[in-house]
């Protein structure tokens, strides 16, 4: 019959909140789901009795909730009457009859109720939030290498019972001890696999406003952190299991805001990120009650021409780190929080108006105008890890031979990006079929690395025009070999886009407060295509694309490429 190779088994359950059957809640709704999975790998036939297996679990909780607002607001019917929009009265059109008119022999003009305009204004403001949603998930996982049983019914061992219920639904409690304990582990000397933990953090948040009609906001968040656990383990020759290496590593990532500095200059920026760490040296150490203690001693640091707290240095990684987050997001060093993972996830935004054909003379000339602004940032860790030197009994430990401190974590680079797409864009479509279109972007990705104190900053704008025409009812006419012939008739798009582009990229290092153009370009694209469909199921495209680049660094070239083709789409469904 073989042997076992692999076993997985998973398990999902899933509840309905039942919050909107509460009274005054039915505007609210909520799920919860669990899902727990297992898996055992086997290790190869030649060591399998002596290295073992290896078992592997995880555990995924996740939450939704969503609230309609609009259901709330109606219950109240003055708040009904202000949040719904008005419909025009077809019979409003018709003139009164003349006996109908009423005549106002006063000469006095009707008076308005400004008090009550305000504050319906006021209301709808507060009142243009539609819906929220939030959604929420923490899962856990276990990796235990070394396991010398074999599954049988529902993941267990008939004759032991490991790795016991709770695992393979899931659960951690202590598996490494119950394994040793229990016996389940090789007891090999050469034995060299890590035992792991893993844990993943994540929410996101998205709240839909509409102030007035046509005009929609869509503000979101989101945050994601990473840890892993890991420690290698191996029995001596008298069965005592005993634990190396431990570390912990992960990463992380977060919606930011960078707009306050989007449109300053980077050398700017860089210069302010170089003065600004002496203010975040001062705040740090001035927190740190071991170096008040000492004295509050105070040393020049060449690197940063100034004095520095002892153990907190200019190009020291704290100081960069939050010198950095201080600069680039346009907060005040005095006051920027000390807080590399951060808890609130800032929101990102996207804009949409439609109403201006709502205006007669634009009305008469376009079908719908459509305006769009958005932008997204975000703030992320690409990898860290603990510092296996770092003493939390000694918040003062050196590095030896300097005078920087040790920080907690380990961490590679951090990234701040963001991207306005666009900054602005405009849909048109006219009566007459034609449909300009425009858009700015702007994107500007900056990094900060730790292995040689380096910023690498990358900026990018591009400008895209575009403009599309259809042919109404274009006929084609088949002719079989038979003679027999078929018409079809459908429209015919055609669609000119035309992107000028400019990206850079500036190396800049701290240690030196020098800058330099790594790369670069300016670039030109061409994009046209004429779309035809003969049936629901059988359309084609002819297309014809041509950029341009112009490279800014002397030993790169000019550049031009050409692709043109047709391409036949053939669907098989209905």
């Amino acid at each position: 019959l073989g042997s076992m190779s692999s076993f997985n088994q998973n398990v999902r359950l899933n509840y309905n909140i039942p919050i909107n059957k509460l009274p005054f809640l039915d505007w609210v709704t909520s799920n919860a789901s669990y899902n727990a999975n297992y898996r055992w790998t086997a290790s190869s036939r030649s060591t399998q009795n002596i290295m073992g297996n290896i078992n592997e679990n995880e555990a995924t909780l996740q939450l939704n909730a969503n609230a309609d607002l609009t259901k709330l607001y109606n219950k109240v019917p003055y708040f009904k009457e202000i949040t719904t929009p008005k419909r025009q009265n077809r019979n409003s059109r018709q003139p009164k009859k003349e006996e109908e008119v009423a005549i106002d022999t006063t000469g006095k003009a009707p008076g308005k109720n400004y008090g009550k305009i305000i504050g319906d204004g006021a209301l709808k403001i507060l009142l243009s939030v539609k819906k929220v949603s939030f959604s929420m998930s923490e899962s856990n996982g276990v990796s235990l290498p070394g396991y010398m049983f074999e599954p049988d019914y529902i993941g267990l061992n008939a004759m032991s019972g490991a790795p016991g219920l709770g695992f393979v639904l899931g659960g951690n409690n202590n598996i490494i001890d119950k394994a040793i304990n229990g016996n389940w582990l090789t007891t090999d000397t050469t034995f060299n696999q890590p035992y792991s933990e893993r844990f993943n953090s994540t929410y996101n948040y998205k709240v839909t406003l509409e102030p007035f009609q046509d005009f929609k906001i869509d503000v979101s968040g989101n945050r994601t952190y990473v840890e892993t656990f890991s420690e290698y383990f191996r029995a001596d020759n008298n069965g005592v299991f005993h634990f190396y290496t431990p570390t912990n590593g992960g990463n992380f990532s977060i919606s930011h805001m960078m707009a306050a500095t989007s449109f300053k200059d980077g050398d700017m920026l860089f210069e302010e990120l170089l003065k600004n760490r002496q203010d975040i040296a001062m705040r740090l150490a001035s927190q740190n009650a071991l170096w008040v203690e000492m004295g509050s001693p105070m040393v020049y640091d060449t690197l940063g021409n100034g004095m520095y707290p002892y153990g907190f240095g200019a190009n020291s990684q704290d100081v960069l780190t939050y010198a950095f987050i201080a600069t680039y997001s346009g907060q005040d060093p005095n006051s920027v929080g000390f807080e590399v993972f951060k808890k609130v996830a800032l929101p990102n935004w996207t804009l949409n108006f439609s109403g201006l054909t709502r205006i007669p003379a634009l009305k008469k000339i376009f079908k719908t105008i459509n305006i769009t602004h958005s932008y997204r940032s975000n703030y992320s860790i690409s990898s860290w890890a603990t510092n296996i030197n770092y003493d939390a009994n000694n918040s003062m430990l050196m590095y030896e031979g300097t005078s920087i401190r040790i920080p907690e974590y380990d961490m590679a680079q951090i990234v701040v990006s963001e991207q306005y797409a666009p900054l602005i864009g405009m849909t048109l479509a006219l009566h007459s079929n034609l449909s300009p279109s425009f858009e700015f972007r702007k994107s500007r990705t900056v990094t900060l690395s730790f292995m040689n104190n380096q910023l690498t900053e990358t900026a990018g704008r591009e400008i895209i025009i575009g403009c599309g025409y259809t042919f109404k009812d274009i006929g084609i006419v088949f002719t079989s070999m038979g003679g027999n012939s078929s018409k079809t008739s459908n429209d015919l798009t055609l669609k000119l886009d035309i992107g000028f582009r400019k990206d850079m990229t500036v190396l800049r290092s701290i240690d030196e407060d020098y800058s330099q153009i790594s790369s670069g370009q300016n670039k030109i694209n061409i994009y046209l295509t004429a779309d035809y469909d003969f049936s629901s199921r059988l359309g084609m495209q002819a297309f014809f694309k041509h950029d341009v680049t112009d490279p800014f660094i002397a030993n790169s070239f000019k550049t031009s490429n050409t692709f043109a083709g047709v391409t036949l789409r053939f669907s098989l469904t209905q």
